[in-house]
């Protein structure tokens, strides 16, 4: 992507509602070969391309955390066929890498007729971008230490996924038929008992404030003034300082008494 914030709404929308065949093309174009990908109901952690071999078999296949990625969203397409997405709002966070999409999407079970199973949730999907030098065919070059002459044209490409839910928003999908709701009204009642629990127990937190947070920052302030005092303290000797010629007055305030006191008995 050479601009995320304008190409990552027809990233997700392909995603989500083009042909497995788009998700695929779409998947190798934007993601990177070890992608991660976070959703409280799955997670696909990051490596590369690996071989496996299959258990009391000859077979081997080879497979990247990207496969599997692209086999989340097929799994997602064939839950729901028919899925209602819009992209609200997008973020770019140029200096951390990070991409925020605010989503809005229906997703419908196509087994449970009449559309009974239905959820209506909103999250806000966070990417994790890298920008990496290309070849000619726009392909990252992994090994930029290798290949990269620094003339390539950089492209951002995405290193993980990550989908957050509020809890009344995921409950949605699993039990569709009122614990949202419910969600809500215990939402509500937390904060009743947190009201309640400050009208009974400000007293607590004026204490704080008023004896032990004090106490606590003269204590930081006297070991900060403590070890400043070590690292820029000057030790006084019989030699630094013309004690004879020096008025009184400056002597007592730049000299340690200890020191005048010998000073004066030798």
């Amino acid at each position: 992507m050479d601009d995320p914030e304008r190409e990552i709404k027809h990233v997700i929308k392909t995603l989500t509602e083009g042909t497995r065949e788009e998700q695929q093309k779409t998947l190798n174009k934007y993601f990177l070969p070890d992608a991660f990908f976070v959703h409280p109901f799955c997670r696909v952690p990051s490596f590369k391309l690996s071989k496996l071999h299959v258990p009391f078999t000859n077979y081997q296949f080879e497979v990247e955390s990207r496969s599997l990625i692209l086999l989340i969203y097929q799994w997602y397409k064939i839950m729901s066929p028919k899925i209602e997405l819009k992209v609200l709002s997008t973020s770019f966070d140029k200096q951390n890498g990070l991409l925020y999409a605010t989503i809005r999407q229906t997703f419908t079970i196509w087994l449970v007729p009449f559309s009974l199973w239905q959820a209506n949730v909103q999250l806000v999907c966070l990417l994790n971008l890298e920008r990496l030098a290309v070849d000619i065919n726009n392909q990252p070059l992994l090994d930029q230490s290798a290949s990269y002459s620094g003339k390539q044209e950089k492209l951002y490409f995405i290193r993980g996924q990550q989908d957050h839910y509020q809890v009344n928003e995921f409950l949605k999908f699993i039990a569709p038929w009122g614990a949202s709701p419910l969600y809500y009204l215990w939402q509500l009642f937390a904060t009743l008992l947190s009201a309640i629990g400050v009208l009974f127990l400000w007293p607590v937190t004026s204490i704080y404030e008023t004896y032990v947070v004090p106490r606590r920052n003269r204590q930081k302030t006297q070991n900060k003034d403590q070890e400043c005092g070590d690292e820029d303290g000057v030790k006084v000797d019989d030699g630094p300082f013309p004690l004879a010629e020096a008025n009184e007055e400056l002597r007592q305030i730049f000299i340690p008494n200890h020191i005048l006191a010998k000073q004066r008995k030798d």
